[in-house]
């Protein structure tokens, strides 16, 4: 009989204390190891094929009327092909992980590329049997009809607020925005540029209706620097938009990437943060607080998103599901040194 891998045997293989190992894999992962060595332990347990306790319940109790075992959530991730790497849903989908399997669910993740052709991620659909699905991203009407066609149990999980009759775990894009913005305004900022996505964005809407509000009318579509939420794109957009001999006094970024390329192009530039202008994100990802200046921005609790989402969807597949629900996550301003006092 082949022997269950331990907690023991994946601490062995990485050389480290099964105390670490059991932290991690029980979701007490903030102060056990850092990013990198979290991913060590579940690339480990994934390899030896461990199943925790919880699951292995499961499995013995499943078996005997599902013959493929252990009960699996897919997890589809909707965006444009250009921010699949963007830390912020990393971090999200790390947590979704991580509470699924604690609670002996195996989580399967599948990237549909906005892209490609609907038919792609139909046949996901309809291959993969699972128990429910998880959308994380931006989806728009079409994927979420698709999801549900195939699918009982669906939980979005994200920062925008979605037009779909399915279960929701968020946080206020909008009202993140917004306060955002107040604490530009309350720091003596008038003049505020956007730097970011703006086609169905809640947080430019925040930042359109902010602006309108205090008097701003067509100088709005002109103090909007348009970028997708990368790095590498918001630098670039932001080099283009200094060339034009344009600085205002502060610069709200729809999310932590594009300011922390906005601060990268106006450091180059000479252009002193936040004397001469005030710079504030969203998200709090952890290179915020590393970049120089260290960056102002509202933190989204993106570790509870995705354990609320897990925990969600578990309820839901092993309770029912009568009524959607949107769960709102609450949100926090992070003060550093990229806005003036």
């Amino acid at each position: 009989m082949e022997k269950n891998t331990t907690l023991k045997d994946i601490a062995e293989k990485l050389g480290i204390s099964v105390s670490t190992v059991s932290r991690v894999i029980n979701g007490n992962s903030v102060k056990a190891a850092n990013f990198k060595l979290q991913d060590k332990i579940w690339q480990t347990a994934k390899e030896l094929n461990y199943v925790p306790n919880t699951a292995a319940q499961l499995l013995k109790r499943s078996r005997e009327t599902d013959r493929d075992g252990l009960r699996t959530i897919a997890c589809v991730f909707a965006r444009a092909d250009t921010d699949q790497s963007d830390p912020f849903f990393s971090e999200i989908s790390r947590a979704l992980e991580t509470e699924l399997l604690r609670q002996g669910f195996i989580m399967k993740y599948s990237i549909y590329n906005k892209g490609l052709p609907q038919s792609v991620l139909e046949t996901f659909l309809k291959n993969e049997k699972v128990d429910g699905v998880i959308i994380l991203g931006r989806p728009d009407k079409k994927i979420i009809n698709l999801v549900c066609k195939y699918n009982k149990y669906v939980v979005y999980v994200g920062l925008n607020k979605i037009d779909g009759d399915i279960d929701q775990v968020i946080c206020d894009g909008y009202e993140a925005g917004m306060l955002a913005l107040k604490h530009l305004e309350g720091i003596g900022i008038r003049k505020i540029f956007y730097l970011g996505e703006t086609k169905s964005e809640a947080r430019y809407k925040a930042y359109k209706d902010f602006m309108r509000q205090r008097g701003f009318g067509r100088e709005v579509d002109d103090y909007t620097i348009e970028s997708s939420f990368r790095l590498q794109t918001a630098y670039d957009k932001m080099k283009i938009f200094l060339n034009k001999g344009v600085l205002p006094e502060g610069l709200f970024c729809g999310n932590d990437l594009a300011a922390l390329g906005a601060i990268k192009a106006l450091t180059e530039e000479n252009i002193k943060i936040p004397k001469d202008i005030s710079v504030i994100g969203i998200d709090d990802i952890a290179m915020a607080g590393f970049s120089v200046p260290m960056l102002t921005t509202v933190s989204i609790p993106k570790e509870q998103l995705g354990k609320k989402a897990a925990k969600f969807i578990v309820d839901r597949i092993l309770n029912g599901n009568d009524i959607n629900v949107i769960m709102m996550i609450p949100f926090k301003l992070i003060i550093r040194e990229s806005t003036r006092k």
